[in-house]
């Protein structure tokens, strides 16, 4: 059968307990090479995966392999410059979240990707859920009537990464190859923020996607603590429809401590309440009917595998993606104007850099 041949660029956590799995394992795919500047995170992946095509360049792995289709998993600062080479020379790609930092280029790599006619999905595991398209196809139906407010919340357990302490989850994350490092999240040269860019972006990325808007004004109040990056999150946005929202996030949970994740969307004829973990959906109509959603598996509540197969399939099938490179800039927008506000005090009007919509 043809597989879609894949280099993966970052040898860290994600990358090496969730998408060389994935890949490898996939009979559609072939990993063809992996990049990483660490040589020792190289070798980690030589030891585990057996694999021997190992590149401390990505440059140098693009023109030798000339993969068609690359995955990268790298600290956030790296995403847009490392995105955009991968674009130059002709690879579809799979970016991890948050697509980028700034909004700007988040535009850049679509309009790169565009002109390229290239395949350009960011990696949301919740988008591939089953309740996310029904979700989505709810509001698009218009069966809640038109939106006028939505709501998230995201309290997690990532506050020693944003110290710069993984190995404290060792015991709940388990690194069976390699953990982040010390830097990768609490360092604002390589993270850019803390919970907005790590964590918000999950639940901002779900949100936009099911709802279909577009935030147009942004107040964030964001905290820090004892940090170097913001832990606690509290933003208000205005989208593009009169429609407003709020996104609430904490990074601060607890092992073993509940962790909450929901989004709720209230239209005129009816609201929805996801919970993406422990993976609820439910959807309210304003005749008193209720749609309950049978619950999902722990596997199928956080797909991880979804994004990497995505991406294979999309090269081979032309399979659609719940994805795409413009819900990764929107978010973007949407997180940029939140830094921006948290640091001036003021209110932040999202510049668009695009004439594109999220396609319904």
């Amino acid at each position: 059968m043809a597989k879609a041949r894949i280099a993966v660029i970052g040898a860290g956590w994600w990358a090496t307990q969730h998408h060389l799995p994935s890949l490898l394992s996939y009979p559609a795919a072939e990993v063809v090479a992996v990049v990483d500047r660490n040589p020792a995170k190289l070798q980690a992946v030589k030891d585990h995966f057996g694999i021997e095509a190992l590149y401390t360049d990505h440059r140098e792995m693009l023109q030798a392999v000339k993969p068609d289709g690359a995955i990268v998993a790298l600290p956030h600062a790296l995403h847009y410059p490392i995105g955009r080479d991968v674009l130059d020379a002709g690879v579809h790609l799979m970016m991890e979240k948050p697509f980028t930092l700034k909004s700007e280029d988040a535009w850049d790599l679509v309009q790169r990707a565009t002109d390229r006619s290239l395949i350009l999905t960011v990696g949301y595991p919740w988008n591939h859920t089953s309740h996310a398209k029904a979700a989505r196809e709810a509001v698009s139906s218009g069966s809640i009537g038109e939106i006028q407010m939505v709501s998230g919340l995201f309290a997690s357990m990532v506050i020693e990464y944003l110290r710069g302490n993984p190995e404290a989850y060792r015991g709940s994350f388990k690194f069976p190859v390699t953990g982040p490092g010390e830097d990768t999240y609490s360092n604002p040269e390589l993270a850019g923020g803390g919970q907005g860019h790590l964590q918000v972006t999950h639940l901002a990325g779900l949100m936009l996607w099911v709802s279909g808007l577009r935030p147009a004004e942004v107040f964030a109040f964001m905290e820090t603590f004892d940090l170097a990056v913001d832990l606690v999150d509290a933003i208000a946005v205005r989208f593009d429809n009169g429609a407003v929202g709020t996104l609430a996030a904490d990074g601060a949970i607890a092992p073993g401590q509940r962790q909450d994740h929901e989004i709720r969307i209230y239209g005129t004829k009816g609201s929805i309440i996801m919970t993406p973990i422990p993976g609820r959906l439910s959807i309210h109509y304003a005749n008193g009917e209720v749609r309950e959603f049978s619950a999902l598996g722990a596997a199928e509540s956080y797909p991880e595998s979804a994004t990497s197969h995505n991406l294979v399939d999309m090269i081979l099938q032309g399979t659609d993606t719940p994805a795409p490179g413009t819900l990764g800039a929107i978010t973007v927008d949407l997180l940029d104007a939140a830094y921006q506000s948290a640091e001036s005090g003021q209110k932040v009007a999202v510049r668009r850099h695009d004439a594109a919509t999220v396609n319904r």
